[in-house]
């Protein structure tokens, strides 16, 4: 299909993405990830110039609503609007893609979002607390810590598999009181998220041991860190600025009716 000057496809050229990562891993870490990891699940839409990939959408059936992710260049938006699902759904995008949203879909709520990255390496400071990977037997303790909260960060918590998934677990006085998980490992990548300290233990270093720990055993296997966190949330921001993330880009959480924030 034509639109805009960009034939769109229902597919994304897979050594494409392999070429253009190598220079930006974190972008793409996801489309990566969701190929090789869950292909049956994942749905791409590709704006394509000449030959040439533009800009494409990863669709995923998210809990709740269809979250989208564009990586791509931002010229190629109306193109990729027309693409879009009915509502309702979330889509990180660049910040220019977002009059493109509205125009095919609807009015929407934004969020500012950072990417972020931290080369392999030591994080800087002290950790706070005793942080070792949660195993099979921890599930009542992770379900106890997450399960109840309103958080879409701890939300995930539940489905997860600790015998298959790497969950980090900070603990303080023999309680867990904190989580992060690694939601894409490649060899070259990681993405940091789940990031989750119980309300009632905040400000006590639990998050930056967390960090911490996920920093060195990604240095141990040589790869990149990379997350996405709210622009507006000081305190997460300064957990992963003392721990040497830096910003990388700026996006866009819209919500197009989901009700979902981040």
């Amino acid at each position: 299909m034509e639109s805009a000057g960009y034939a769109l496809r229902p597919t994304i050229d897979r050594s494409w993405l392999e070429r253009v990562a190598i220079a930006d891993p974190v972008p793409h870490a996801y489309a990566r990830w969701d190929l090789m990891r869950y292909p049956d699940r994942v749905r791409f839409v590709s704006a394509v110039r000449g030959e040439a990939t533009q800009a494409y959408l990863l669709l995923w059936p998210g809990r709740g609503a269809l979250i989208v992710h564009y990586v791509g260049d931002p010229e190629a938006a109306e193109a990729l609007a027309t693409a879009l699902p009915a509502r309702p759904f979330v889509i990180v995008a660049p910040e220019d893609v977002h009059r493109s949203v509205e125009r095919a879909r609807g009015p929407t709520v934004t969020f500012p979002v950072l990417m972020m990255a931290a080369r392999p390496g030591p994080a800087p400071g002290a950790a706070a607390a005793s942080v070792r990977r949660l195993l099979p037997d921890d599930r009542p303790a992770l379900l106890a810590l997450t399960r109840t909260d309103g958080e879409l960060v701890a939300s995930g918590y539940p489905a997860l598999d600790l015998a298959e998934e790497f969950v980090w677990g900070a603990f303080e006085d023999g309680a867990l009181a904190g989580v992060a998980r690694r939601s894409v490992h490649l060899p070259d990548v990681w993405i940091l998220s789940g990031v989750f300290v119980s309300p009632r233990l905040r400000g006590r270093g639990l998050g930056h041991a967390l960090v911490r720990a996920v920093l060195a055993d990604a240095a141990a296997a040589r790869v990149t860190v990379g997350l996405f966190v709210r622009a507006d949330r000081p305190a997460a921001r300064t957990v992963y600025d003392r721990a040497g993330f830096r910003p990388i880009g700026r996006r866009l959480w819209i919500d197009a009716g989901s009700g979902l924030a981040p």
